[in-house]
Formats: structure tokens, sequence, C-alpha cells
């Protein structure tokens, strides 16, 4: 029996054989090894008693018998899944390796993860349903990589009514890869801090489908460093009067319904419900940042640029070419501070109250570039009676006709 009692690298620990891995924490007590060599600082795994799995059924006798603080080592390449990891356990794979994960079923996730459970360094790979479901207040998945999900790469639920804590807890992602499933990141209700990463190239063809993040039901998305580029839907698409979110540093490219979306929020200029600070908005169609009866909404540096134009059938029952640096509409207000907005297919940006009444909110700009595309537009208000518009005469344009516009809510995947 080996019992280690000083804390060692994460490194150290994974690259001992599995003979010696399976022998930790059988029977030991009062030690800790701490997995902290390939996780972000103060994100470290740590744990009190270590499992080795080399098989499938291994890894399901290890999970269902094991305490909070163990974690169970994938010392294999592959794994049949379905696995869930109770709350408070760490599936990780060995440093310097990536375990793979398949299976499951349409309603069944290939991992499902506990309240405070951890998952490491595992490729998830054509998973039926969702890849990695995460119904709890909190936890922690780090160097993950999921790919060809049918439903969700990584699904996020949380209801107050079954899990305290969904707003006070948070379920923290760090350099984690989402790609090509039906939906990258899907939170409901759930605190979700992402740091880096990606979440690319997802397609689908039902409503709900196709988009890199969607946060509904009262979520609060953190989005710091993250890439989302080409996918069939929207890039970041954000929904709700209860749902927040704050995006640092982030890229969002080339999607295809949208770069970043929101609808239904309510915030203040003041105390934002949608802050976007620093981020690229570049080639996305249609346009780069817009929002529909969205209140509270703040863009303070970063730039918004090249939005491609595609045809869209508009308000004005014809079908045009739409692509717009910024759209506002119905009820909506933001703020742009300091944000550099060019080359836009149709206009910089468009304010538009629609035929339902005048425009409540309003756009406020205060310095930054605001450049014409090759259509010669600038910011075109209009059906914008009583909005506070605060736009310089200087990055304003005035057309013959109106502009058509489609700004529809887009459709949610239903949280069961």
């Amino acid at each position: 029996m080996i019992c280690l009692r000083s804390r060692l690298p994460f490194a150290v620990v994974s690259a001992l054989s599995a003979s010696l891995l399976a022998g930790l924490g059988v029977g030991c007590t009062n030690h800790t090894e701490s997995f902290t060599g390939s996780v972000p600082p103060g994100a470290g795994l740590t744990c009190n008693s270590t499992r080795s799995a080399g098989d499938a059924n291994e890894v399901r006798s290890a999970l269902a018998g094991a305490p909070a603080g163990t974690c169970v080592v994938l010392t294999a390449a592959s794994y049949a899944g379905p696995f869930d990891v109770p709350a408070g356990v760490a599936l990780v794979a060995q440093n310097g390796a990536r375990a793979t994960v398949t299976g499951g079923t349409a309603q069944i996730a290939a991992i499902s993860l506990g309240q405070g459970s951890q998952l490491a360094n595992i490729a998830v790979v054509d998973a039926p349903g969702v890849g990695v479901a995460i119904r709890a207040a909190s936890a922690l998945v780090h160097g993950v990589i999921v790919s060809g999900s049918k439903s969700a790469a990584v699904a996020v639920l949380c209801k107050e009514a079954t899990t305290p804590g969904c707003a006070t807890g948070a379920v923290t992602l760090t350099d984690v890869t989402l790609t090509k499933s039906g939906l990258g990141l899907w939170v409901a209700g759930a605190h979700v801090v992402m740091t880096r990463g990606s979440s690319d190239n997802h397609s689908g063809t039902s409503l709900s489908s196709a988009a890199g993040v969607i946060a509904q039901d009262g979520a609060q998305l953190d989005l710091d460093g993250v890439l989302v580029e080409k996918n069939q839907g929207a890039g970041i698409l954000i929904d709700g009067a209860q749902t927040k979110a704050s995006i640092k540093k982030t890229i969002v490219n080339e999607n295809g319904e949208r770069g970043i979306w929101a609808q239904r929020v309510s915030g203040t200029l003041e105390a934002p419900a949608v802050r976007i600070e620093e981020c690229l908005m570049t080639k996305n169609k249609i346009v780069g940042v817009g929002s529909v009866e969205a209140r509270g909404i703040i863009i303070v540096g970063g730039k918004v640029v090249e939005t491609v134009a595609a045809p869209l059938v508009t308000n004005l029952a014809s079908t045009e070419q739409v692509g717009d640096g910024v759209g506002l509409f119905a009820s909506s207000d933001i703020k742009l501070d300091g944000v550099t907005i060019e080359s836009n297919a149709r206009a910089a940006g468009i304010i538009d109250g629609g035929d339902k009444g005048p425009l409540l909110g309003g756009i406020i700009i205060v310095g930054g570039t605001v450049a014409v595309g090759t259509s010669g537009l600038k910011f075109v208000v209009q059906n914008a009676k009583g909005a506070d518009v605060q736009i310089p005469e200087a990055d304003r344009s005035v057309t013959d006709k109106a502009l058509g516009v489609s700004a529809p809510k887009l459709a949610l995947p239903p949280v069961l």
C-alpha cells in the first residue's frame, strides 16, 4: 500500500504507472495529491484519493463508489460511456495524454457532472445527444474537447428550485474546445465562466441550433478570451429579462446568423445587462452586434467590422441585402464607448423602432471611429420617435427611403 502524504504536482502523479495509480488511495487516509500542474492558478484539481481505470467498467465502478475528493484517472486511450460523475468527484486523463469518451444517447449525455465535480484533459466525441451535461451550481471543466455532439457540446442547466445556489455558484470552463456539434455552449439559469477556449463550426437544422453560445433563463455568462466563430447560427445569443453577460477580449468571427445578439434582456446603462469589452466582431452575417427589446447594453473598445450582407425578407415585404455593423431594434438601448465600426456591408449601424410604437431606448456613441463601407452609410436612424439618440452628426447618414430590417427574436432550445 502506498500513501502520498505530500502534495505532488499533477505531472508527477499522472506519470506513475497504472498499477501504482491503482494502489493510491485504497485504504489510505489523510493524504492529498494536488493536480495543479495543468490547470490555471486557483482552479487546481485536489484529490484526497486517486483511482485508476483502464476500461469503461472500471470507470463506472470507480465513480459509483467514489466519495467526494476522489480523482478517477483514465489510463487508456478510449472509453465507451456514458459516465455519471458524482458530486465532488473528478474524472481526469493522465497528464500529457487525452482520453477519448464516446457513447450516451439522445437523452443521456456522454458525461454528466454533479455538484462540485470536475473534468479534465478528456475528449468527448460524437455523442448522440449532449456531450457534457452539468446540472449543478458549480463544477470545473478544464482542457476538454467536445466534438460531433448531435445536441449541445456542453449544456449547463441549473434551476434554483431543484439546485440551490445557481445564482451564487459558478461553473468554470478553462481552455475548453467545443466544435462541430449541433450547438456549442448552452447555459440556462447557471453562472458560467469560460476563459480562453473556443466554440466553433456548429451546424444543425432546428430553429434553435447551430449557435456558438446561448445564455437564457436568468443565466450569468462570463466570457474572457474566447473564440466564437464559423457557426451556422448566431455567434452568441443572450435572452431573457434576468439573463446577464460579460464578454471580454473575445473574437466573434464569421457567424451565419448575427455575431452577438441580445433579446428581451433588462438592464440600464448604469447597471448593464450585457457588457462587451475589447472584443472583435468581424465578418459576421446580417449584423455584427444587435438587439431587439433589450435594455442596458454597453460596448467598450474593440471593433465591429466587415459585417457580411445576406439576403433577408424584411419588414418592407421585400428581400434586401442586410449587413449592418450595429442593429438596434424595438425598445432597445445601447452605449458605444471608443468602438471602431468600419467596413460593414450596408450601414455602420441602424436604429429602428419598428411599427409597434416609438423606440423607448436609444443609442449613445462616445469617441471611437465610425466609417462607411461600400454603401457609404454610417448610422441610419428611422422610426425612432421619442428615442434618445446621441450620435455625432458626422457619424449619421440620411437615406431617401427607409432601410428594410429583419429583427426577429431568435428561437431558443427548450429547457427540460
